[in-house]
């Protein structure tokens, strides 16, 4: 793998996240193979560690006076190749933005150069009781400065 220049909070110049994961043998079907629904595990992993990175964390969100939570509302995921037990994997997370309640990333496992899945997410802001609300202002002000940069 290409060495990253990232700095303290994971982010790479492009603002692009990595988080690190190791497979291990719970992650993995009869073959030894990735299960694929463990993605969606890593790709929570990723997104989680950027916000967090990014300042934005769940337990601020749920000590608000208004209570919030992220839930995933689309999870578009094109499997390109297999990962494998004991493989070490990144995690790529690119913050697209926010249109209207819509939360936008695109994101990527990676074992060294090789893509082994990449996925579109999209995600909104909830209550704490699982109603949809707006955006928090001040969060996706705080979250536009990581906007990926092509």
């Amino acid at each position: 793998m290409t060495t990253l220049q990232l700095d303290d909070r994971n982010f790479d110049a492009d603002k692009q996240h990595w988080t690190p994961v190791r497979v291990y043998y719970e992650d993995t079907d009869f073959t030894g193979l990735v299960y694929h629904a463990n993605y969606l595990k890593y790709f929570e992993r990723g997104r989680s560690n950027h916000l967090r990175d990014a300042g934005v964390t769940h337990k601020s969100l749920l000590e608000r006076d208004d209570p919030a939570a992220f839930t995933i509302v689309k999870a578009d995921v094109d499997f390109k190749n297999a990962a494998h037990v004991e493989d070490e994997l990144m995690v790529r997370t690119r913050y697209m933005g926010v249109k209207g309640a819509r939360i936008f990333f695109d994101q990527a496992v990676l074992r060294g150069e090789t893509l082994i899945c990449e996925a579109k997410i999209i995600a909104v802001t909830i209550h704490s009781d699982g109603r949809p609300r707006r955006p928090i202002p001040e969060i996706a002000k705080l979250l536009q400065s990581y906007v990926y940069q092509s």
